[in-house]
This record gives C-alpha cells, structure tokens and sequence, in this order.
C-alpha cells in the first residue's frame, strides 16, 4: 500500500508540474511536417491567415505544378507572394496578399493537375477556399 501511495502521488507531482508548463506553452500548433497528414494539416489552415503561420505549418514548399496559376493571381493581386507543396497525390496551392495574408488555399488532384476541376483524394475539407 505505501508503494501505491508513492507512486500515485509521484503522479499527482508530474501531472501538476506539468500544468504551468502547458499554461506558459499555450494551444499546440500544427506543424504539418510531423507525423500528420499534409491534407489534414491543409484542412486546418484558413483564409485571412497569416503567411508565416501557413508556412509554418506546411513546411517548406515542393511543388512548381501550379506555375499557371501563380502568373494568373499575382495578375490579380499586384504583391501578391504564392506558395506551392505537392504531397502524394496532390497539389496545394496558396496565395497571400501584399500583407501576406491568405487570400486562396487551392487543393487540386496532381494527376487531373491545377487545369482541371478535380480535388485530390482524402480532402476533407473545401478544396478551394478564396476570398
């Protein structure tokens, strides 16, 4: 019994220490670049977003299949900044303002490709998302 005593309030310590440490640290961020999948990661991103926080959580870019549509948004939106990451079987695409602010996050089938208006497999979330 004493050893059961011990070892739960052995417990009771970590799990209170570990509170003001979590409090200090504040809500977790997604990474994009661990474990979890690029879509899921993509699902969570959001338009009026700042272009550090999309890239943050997406990790560094891969992709150049979407050159068309980058010529066609920054003719759109003069300053505009783009970025590109091309997982297994998809190509995301964003674009931010002269702010770098999100103002499209485009997810497009890489086979069918940015021509077409087919969104990749396993997307959860609407494929194409501007303001």
């Amino acid at each position: 019994m004493t050893f059961h005593r011990f070892t739960e309030s052995a417990r009771r310590a970590a799990l209170l220490g570990a509170l003001p440490l979590a409090l200090l640290a504040g809500p977790a961020v997604g990474t994009g670049h661990a474990a979890e999948d690029p879509l899921t990661t993509w699902c969570d991103l959001y338009l009026g977003q700042s272009k550090a926080e999309v890239m943050a959580a997406m990790g560094t870019t891969n992709g150049h299949r979407a050159d068309s549509l980058v010529e066609f948004i920054q003719w759109m939106h003069e300053g505009s900044t783009t970025a590109e990451w091309n997982p297994d079987g998809a190509i995301l695409f964003a674009a931010f303002d002269k702010d770098n602010v999100t103002i499209k996050l485009l997810a497009y089938d890489a086979a069918a490709g940015v021509d077409g208006a087919t969104a990749p497999a396993g997307i959860t979330c609407e494929p194409w998302r501007a303001s």
